[in-house]
């Protein structure tokens, strides 16, 4: 009987080894905090997997090497998510950050909600306004350059306030992209970020 038990005990361990391993080689995938919000093992397009907020109000393409730390994510019930994405390499010298935050202030909030935008990130100016099949995407960009202990940095980002449309909630995404040091080699080029941002806040599709 003894003989039987261990070999059950050894099969679960095998096979708990195995469902592991099954995860893909992913750094989005090897985070455990992080798989609990992406939908699939199987990527949704190339590069990306289909990430599903925390109160089901939202999904949106999520970079296969970004992962999410615990310390930067916030939940109150099914109205309110603050999340933040880290794609980053030091041996790479980039670093970028997506800060979304999904709430139920909608299309009668616009303009509180453009003035909260603004005011976070220190912009001044227009939004520009998109249209996809489900949404309302109110955008910006702006560079920023810093300067310290002999580091120089300049930050670009694409921001947005992102509504369903006819809807009563809404997402602000912030998408800041930079290398950690720009005296060594710096490939983020600021119109291919862009073009990154806009394609991801266009993949947003608010859920019922």
């Amino acid at each position: 009987m003894k003989r039987i038990k261990w070999m059950l005990l050894i099969g679960i361990v095998i096979l708990g080894g195995c469902q592991m391993e099954d995860y893909p080689e992913t750094k989005a995938f090897q985070d455990e905090f992080t798989r609990e919000f992406l939908v699939s093992t199987e990527e949704e397009e190339e590069g990306y997997y289909l990430f599903e907020s925390g109160t089901g109000g939202y999904q949106v393409l999520f970079p296969k090497n970004a992962v999410i730390s615990d310390k930067f994510y916030e939940k109150n019930g099914e109205r309110f998510e603050s999340v933040t994405f880290e794609d980053y390499s030091v041996d790479e010298n980039y670093y970028i950050s997506h800060d979304l935050t999904f709430s139920d202030y909608g299309e009668d909030w616009m303009d509180e909600n453009l003035y909260a935008l603004s005011t976070s990130v220190n912009y001044e100016g227009d939004y520009e306004k998109k249209k996809t099949d489900n949404t309302e995407i109110y955008y910006a960009k702006q560079e920023k350059k810093y300067e310290s202990n002999e580091k120089k940095r300049t930050v670009y980002r694409t921001f947005s306030y992102i509504i369903p449309k006819g809807g009563d909630i809404g997402l602000e995404y912030i998408y800041s992209a930079y290398c950690y040091d720009e005296n060594e080699s710096c490939k983020i080029d600021q119109k291919e970020q862009e073009e990154i941002a806009l394609k991801l806040m266009k993949s947003v599709e608010f859920l019922d």
